[in-house]
C-alpha cells in the first residue's frame, strides 16, 4: 500500500477527531447562547465576557451556529468521501480545502480579536481554534484519492464506532456541562459574608471611574443594580426599586450596571443607548423610559428625542465603541463579582441574594444604615 494511500486514510481519521471536537465545543456554546446560563470556562470568566461582547455574532447570526453547522458540514464530507468514486472524490476533497482553509482564518481571526480588542478567552473558542488548525494542517497532508471497497467498508465502519463513542461521551459531557448548578446560597434574602480583602475588590470593581450616580456623594449607603433592560424580571423589578429611590432620596446613593443578556436580542442595544444617553447627563431619565417599553432601535432614538437628546450626537454614539466598551466593563465586572442573573443588586458591596420587594430591600437598608455597616460604599459624587 503506497504512502499516498495510507497519507489518505489517516489524515481523514485526524479530520473526523478535530470536527468531532469542534462540533463538540461548538454545540456546548450554542447551548448555553440560547439558556443564557454561565459558561464553563475553568477558573475564568472569559467565555461569558466573549459571548457579551459584539463578536459573539456574525453577519447577525451566533458564531457558535457556524461553528456547528462547519464541522457538521466537514463531519458529512469525511463520510461521503470515504464511499465515493474518484471522480467525485477529487471535487469533494478541493471542496473540502476551501471548507477548511475559511474555518482556520475565522479561527485565527476571533483568536487575535480576543488576545487584542476584548481582552479575554474563551476556552471553548480556542478549542474550535485548535480543532480548526488540525482539519487545516491534516486536509493538506490528505490525498484527492477514493479507497478501494474493502478499505473503504472498513474505514466506514471504524467512522460509526467514531461517532457512537463521541456521541455517548460527548452527550454525558454536555448533560453535566449543563445541569445548572445547585452550589452556594440559596436564592433568600441575606447579604453574603465577604472578608476584608473581598471587600476591597469589590469596592474597585463595583465603582469603577466614570460612573455615574444618583443622590449625594457623601451618602454613607450605595446601591447598585446590574440591569438588563430586556429582562422580564428587570422590568417587574423597576418599580420597586422606583419606590425605593424615592424613599431614600438624599439619604442613599444609586448606580446601574449594564448586564445585557445573551438571549435578549436587544439588550445589549438598548444598554448601549442607555450609555449615549448617559454621556449628555440623562442615563436615569432615559433607563426608566426604556425599562418599561420596547428597544428596537426606532424606539430608542425616539424617546432620546422625546426627552431632548441631542440625536446629533446620540445617534453616531449607537455605533461607537467607547459606549460598547462602557457595556462590556460593566459585563466583565459583573461576572468578576458573581452577578449570573438580572437583576442583581449590591448594598455597598453586600450582593442581595434573591430578588427583594421595596418592604424587604427598605429593611435590609435601614439595619446596614441603623449597624453602621457601611463599608466598601465606593467613591466618586453623586448627582
Amino acid at each position: 500500500m503506497d504512502n499516498a494511500y495510507m497519507n489518505a486514510i489517516w489524515a481523514r481519521r485526524m479530520m473526523l477527531l478535530a470536527a468531532l471536537a469542534g462540533f463538540f465545543a461548538s454545540t456546548y456554546l450554542l447551548i448555553t447562547y440560547v439558556s443564557g446560563e454561565p459558561i464553563t470556562c475553568g477558573t475564568s470568566h472569559g467565555c461569558d465576557i466573549v459571548r457579551a461582547s459584539k463578536w459573539a455574532t456574525s453577519f447577525g447570526m451566533p458564531r457558535p451556529v457556524q461553528g456547528v453547522a462547519f464541522y457538521a458540514v466537514i463531519m458529512l464530507l469525511i463520510v461521503i468521501r470515504t464511499a465515493m468514486p474518484s471522480y467525485k472524490t477529487r471535487w469533494l476533497y478541493r471542496a473540502s480545502m476551501v471548507l477548511v482553509t475559511i474555518g482556520l482564518l475565522e479561527s485565527a481571526f476571533l483568536t487575535f480579536v480576543q488576545a487584542v480588542e476584548i481582552k479575554a478567552f474563551c476556552t471553548w473558542c480556542l478549542v474550535s481554534a485548535v480543532a480548526a488548525t488540525v482539519l487545516f494542517l491534516a486536509a493538506w497532508w490528505d490525498e484527492p484519492i477514493a479507497l478501494d471497497e474493502a478499505r473503504s467498508f472498513r474505514e466506514l465502519k471504524l467512522q460509526l464506532i467514531a461517532f457512537v463513542i463521541a456521541l455517548f461521551a460527548g452527550g454525558t459531557a454536555l448533560l453535566f456541562l449543563t445541569i445548572p448548578s445547585t452550589d452556594g446560597e440559596p436564592p433568600i434574602l441575606r447579604p453574603r459574608e465577604t472578608s476584608q480583602e473581598e471587600i476591597d475588590l469589590a469596592t474597585s470593581l463595583l465603582y469603577p471611574e466614570g460612573l455615574t450616580y444618583e443622590g449625594p456623594g457623601d451618602a454613607p449607603l450605595t446601591i447598585v443594580e446590574f440591569v438588563d433592560f430586556q429582562c422580564p424580571a428587570c422590568r417587574a423589578a423597576h418599580p420597586e426599586l422606583a419606590k425605593i429611590r424615592e424613599s431614600y432620596r438624599g439619604r442613599v446613593r444609586f448606580a446601574m450596571r449594564h448586564f445585557p443578556l445573551p438571549t435578549h436580542t436587544n439588550a445589549k442595544g438598548a444598554a448601549i443607548a442607555a450609555a449615549c444617553a448617559n454621556a449628555q447627563g440623562m442615563f436615569y431619565a432615559y433607563a426608566d423610559e426604556i425599562i418599561q417599553g420596547d428597544l428596537d432601535r426606532d424606539t430608542l432614538v425616539r424617546v432620546a428625542a422625546e426627552l431632548r437628546l441631542d440625536l446629533d450626537a446620540f445617534v453616531p454614539c449607537l455605533e461607537s465603541e467607547e459606549a460598547r466598551n462602557t457595556v462590556l466593563r460593566d459585563v466583565k465586572d459583573g461576572f468578576d463579582l458573581g452577578v449570573r442573573e438580572t437583576p442583581t443588586i449590591f448594598l455597598n458591596t453586600t450582593m442581595v441574594q434573591g430578588l427583594p420587594s421595596a418592604e424587604q430591600l427598605s429593611e435590609l437598608i435601614d439595619g446596614m444604615l441603623a449597624g453602621g455597616d457601611v463599608s466598601g460604599r465606593g467613591g466618586g459624587s453623586g448627582e
